[in-house]
């Protein structure tokens, strides 16, 4: 078996470890033949008249009660007949009464009998969920945990079946199905989870991009920006959530493929806040200009959409304030490979979109005269007349990876005090597989 395949099962193993177990107990039967030599003898004498064939007060057939409790109907039924047996209800005054010692040994029987029911129908209920499994969210934090590993843009979960839930909750071990779907899924998280760890195999040189020129952003607003300045900076206008995104997000479209390892990366950008005071009514732009300017960093992936646009993974890397006048900027970011700094204006604009428009007609005497309507011209005039709120950004430099330890603390944690060695290609014996091994597990596995 290959080592990598110790490790993949490994990682399988912990995906389907139970966090709890719910053993299904024999059901024992309880007093047979107590039941047929006292039990019924005692209800035919004092109970049948009453609750027989001939006559069925209240419904009840005692001459058909059987010593098998089949379901929670027949469960309630012996609970009330213990019940007027207790209080001496039953049988009435009228009727021949059994001795306390008769009717204290049938109690009994109906003691254990109830109690025998109650574990065979919990059983009956939960035999299906005996093993629990690890929800969508408990794996990935357990991954994260057990690999210490980052966590931020990797979800090795994208692709498992959402977890049913039960009243709200999504880790009651009932809805938690394990189907041949998620196995497989768990096969496929477990090859990923497990390269990521192990990679990279030799610790990377430190690399420096530098972005000058040419900043193209996205279609709408290309042509204007060429028109404008030439593509010398990226301009954001607008918060994410628009809409029509129109300079919600600031991509490196000449670094669309992104960093090529996993690690930290140092992210020197120069910019500068423009017309943060602007003419314009405040309720009509929607901006506090009393309110320096934040400037965001989201993680963005060209095989995951355009990179101008929202996409289902880009938390929050970095936040910072800006001055008014261009200055340098320096901030600290973990990427994975692939994945490229984005750009975002935290508190700017609404809808840029629907703002070009609506800044040229509110405010016409301080545009030239219109040569023709629709949104086209409308967007160049505000942009290269208007003075609405935006973040220019002149140069950017991305200098990585770095790490905090090498051995990468994900191989160190798999590896141990063998990373350095296995890395660099040497073998090692079965006995300290086997103990690599056996230490994993140990992490892995999660007690009730």
């Amino acid at each position: 078996m290959s080592r990598g395949v110790i490790w993949i099962l490994g990682t399988l193993l912990l995906a389907c470890l139970p966090t709890s177990i719910v053993v299904a107990e024999e059901p024992r039967s309880q007093g047979r033949s107590e039941f047929t030599t006292n039990v019924q003898p005692f209800l035919k004498r004092y109970c049948v008249a009453c609750h027989g064939p001939e006559e069925a007060n209240a419904e009840l057939r005692l001459d058909q009660l059987t010593e098998r409790v089949a379901d929670t109907k027949q469960l309630r039924r012996l609970r009330a007949i213990r019940r007027q047996l207790v209080d001496k209800s039953m049988p009435p005054d009228d009727a021949e009464q059994p001795s306390s010692r008769d009717r204290q040994a049938v109690l009994k029987w109906f003691d254990r009998a109830i109690l025998a029911a109650q574990r065979e129908l919990a059983a009956v209920q939960h035999e299906h969920v005996s093993l629990r499994r690890l929800n969508r969210r408990e794996y990935r934090n357990t991954i994260r945990d057990l690999f210490r590993m980052n966590m931020t843009m990797f979800d090795p979960t994208r692709t498992f079946p959402r977890d049913q839930q039960h009243d709200h909750l999504d880790t009651i071990g009932e809805s938690l199905v394990t189907s041949g779907y998620l196995l497989a899924r768990y096969l496929d998280a477990a090859d990923a989870i497990v390269t990521r760890a192990l990679e990279p195999r030799q610790k990377p040189k430190v690399q420096t991009w530098t972005f000058r020129d040419r900043f193209r952003q996205q279609p709408e607003l290309d042509g204007v920006h060429r028109k404008v300045h030439g593509w010398s900076y990226l301009t954001l206008y607008e918060v994410r959530g628009a809409d029509k995104h129109e300079g919600a997000y600031a991509p490196l479209l000449r670094f669309r493929d992104g960093v090529p390892h996993d690690g930290y990366y140092e992210i020197r950008f120069k910019a500068e806040c423009v017309n943060r005071r602007h003419p314009y009514d405040i309720d009509f732009v929607g901006t506090d200009p009393n309110e320096k300017f934040r400037l965001g960093i989201v993680p963005g992936r060209a095989d995951e959409g355009a990179l101008h646009k929202p996409q289902p993974v880009e938390p929050l890397l970095a936040e910072m304030e800006l001055e008014d006048e261009p200055q340098w900027y320096s901030t600290r970011v973990w990427l994975d490979r692939g994945w490229t700094p984005r750009f975002v204006f935290l508190n700017g604009m609404m809808d840029a979109r629907t703002m070009w428009n609506r800044v040229v007609r509110k405010y016409r005497k301080q545009f030239p005269p219109r040569k023709r309507p629709g949104i086209v011209e409308a967007r160049l005039y505000a942009i290269q007349y208007g003075k609405l709120p935006q973040i220019r950004i002149h140069e950017v430099e991305i200098r990585g990876p770095y790490f905090d330890t090498w051995p990468t603390a994900s191989q160190r944690a798999i590896l141990g005090k063998h990373a350095g060695r296995v890395l660099q290609g040497e073998g090692l014996s079965d006995s300290e597989w086997r103990a690599l091994v056996a230490r994993f597990l140990r992490q892995a596995y999660r007690r009730p």
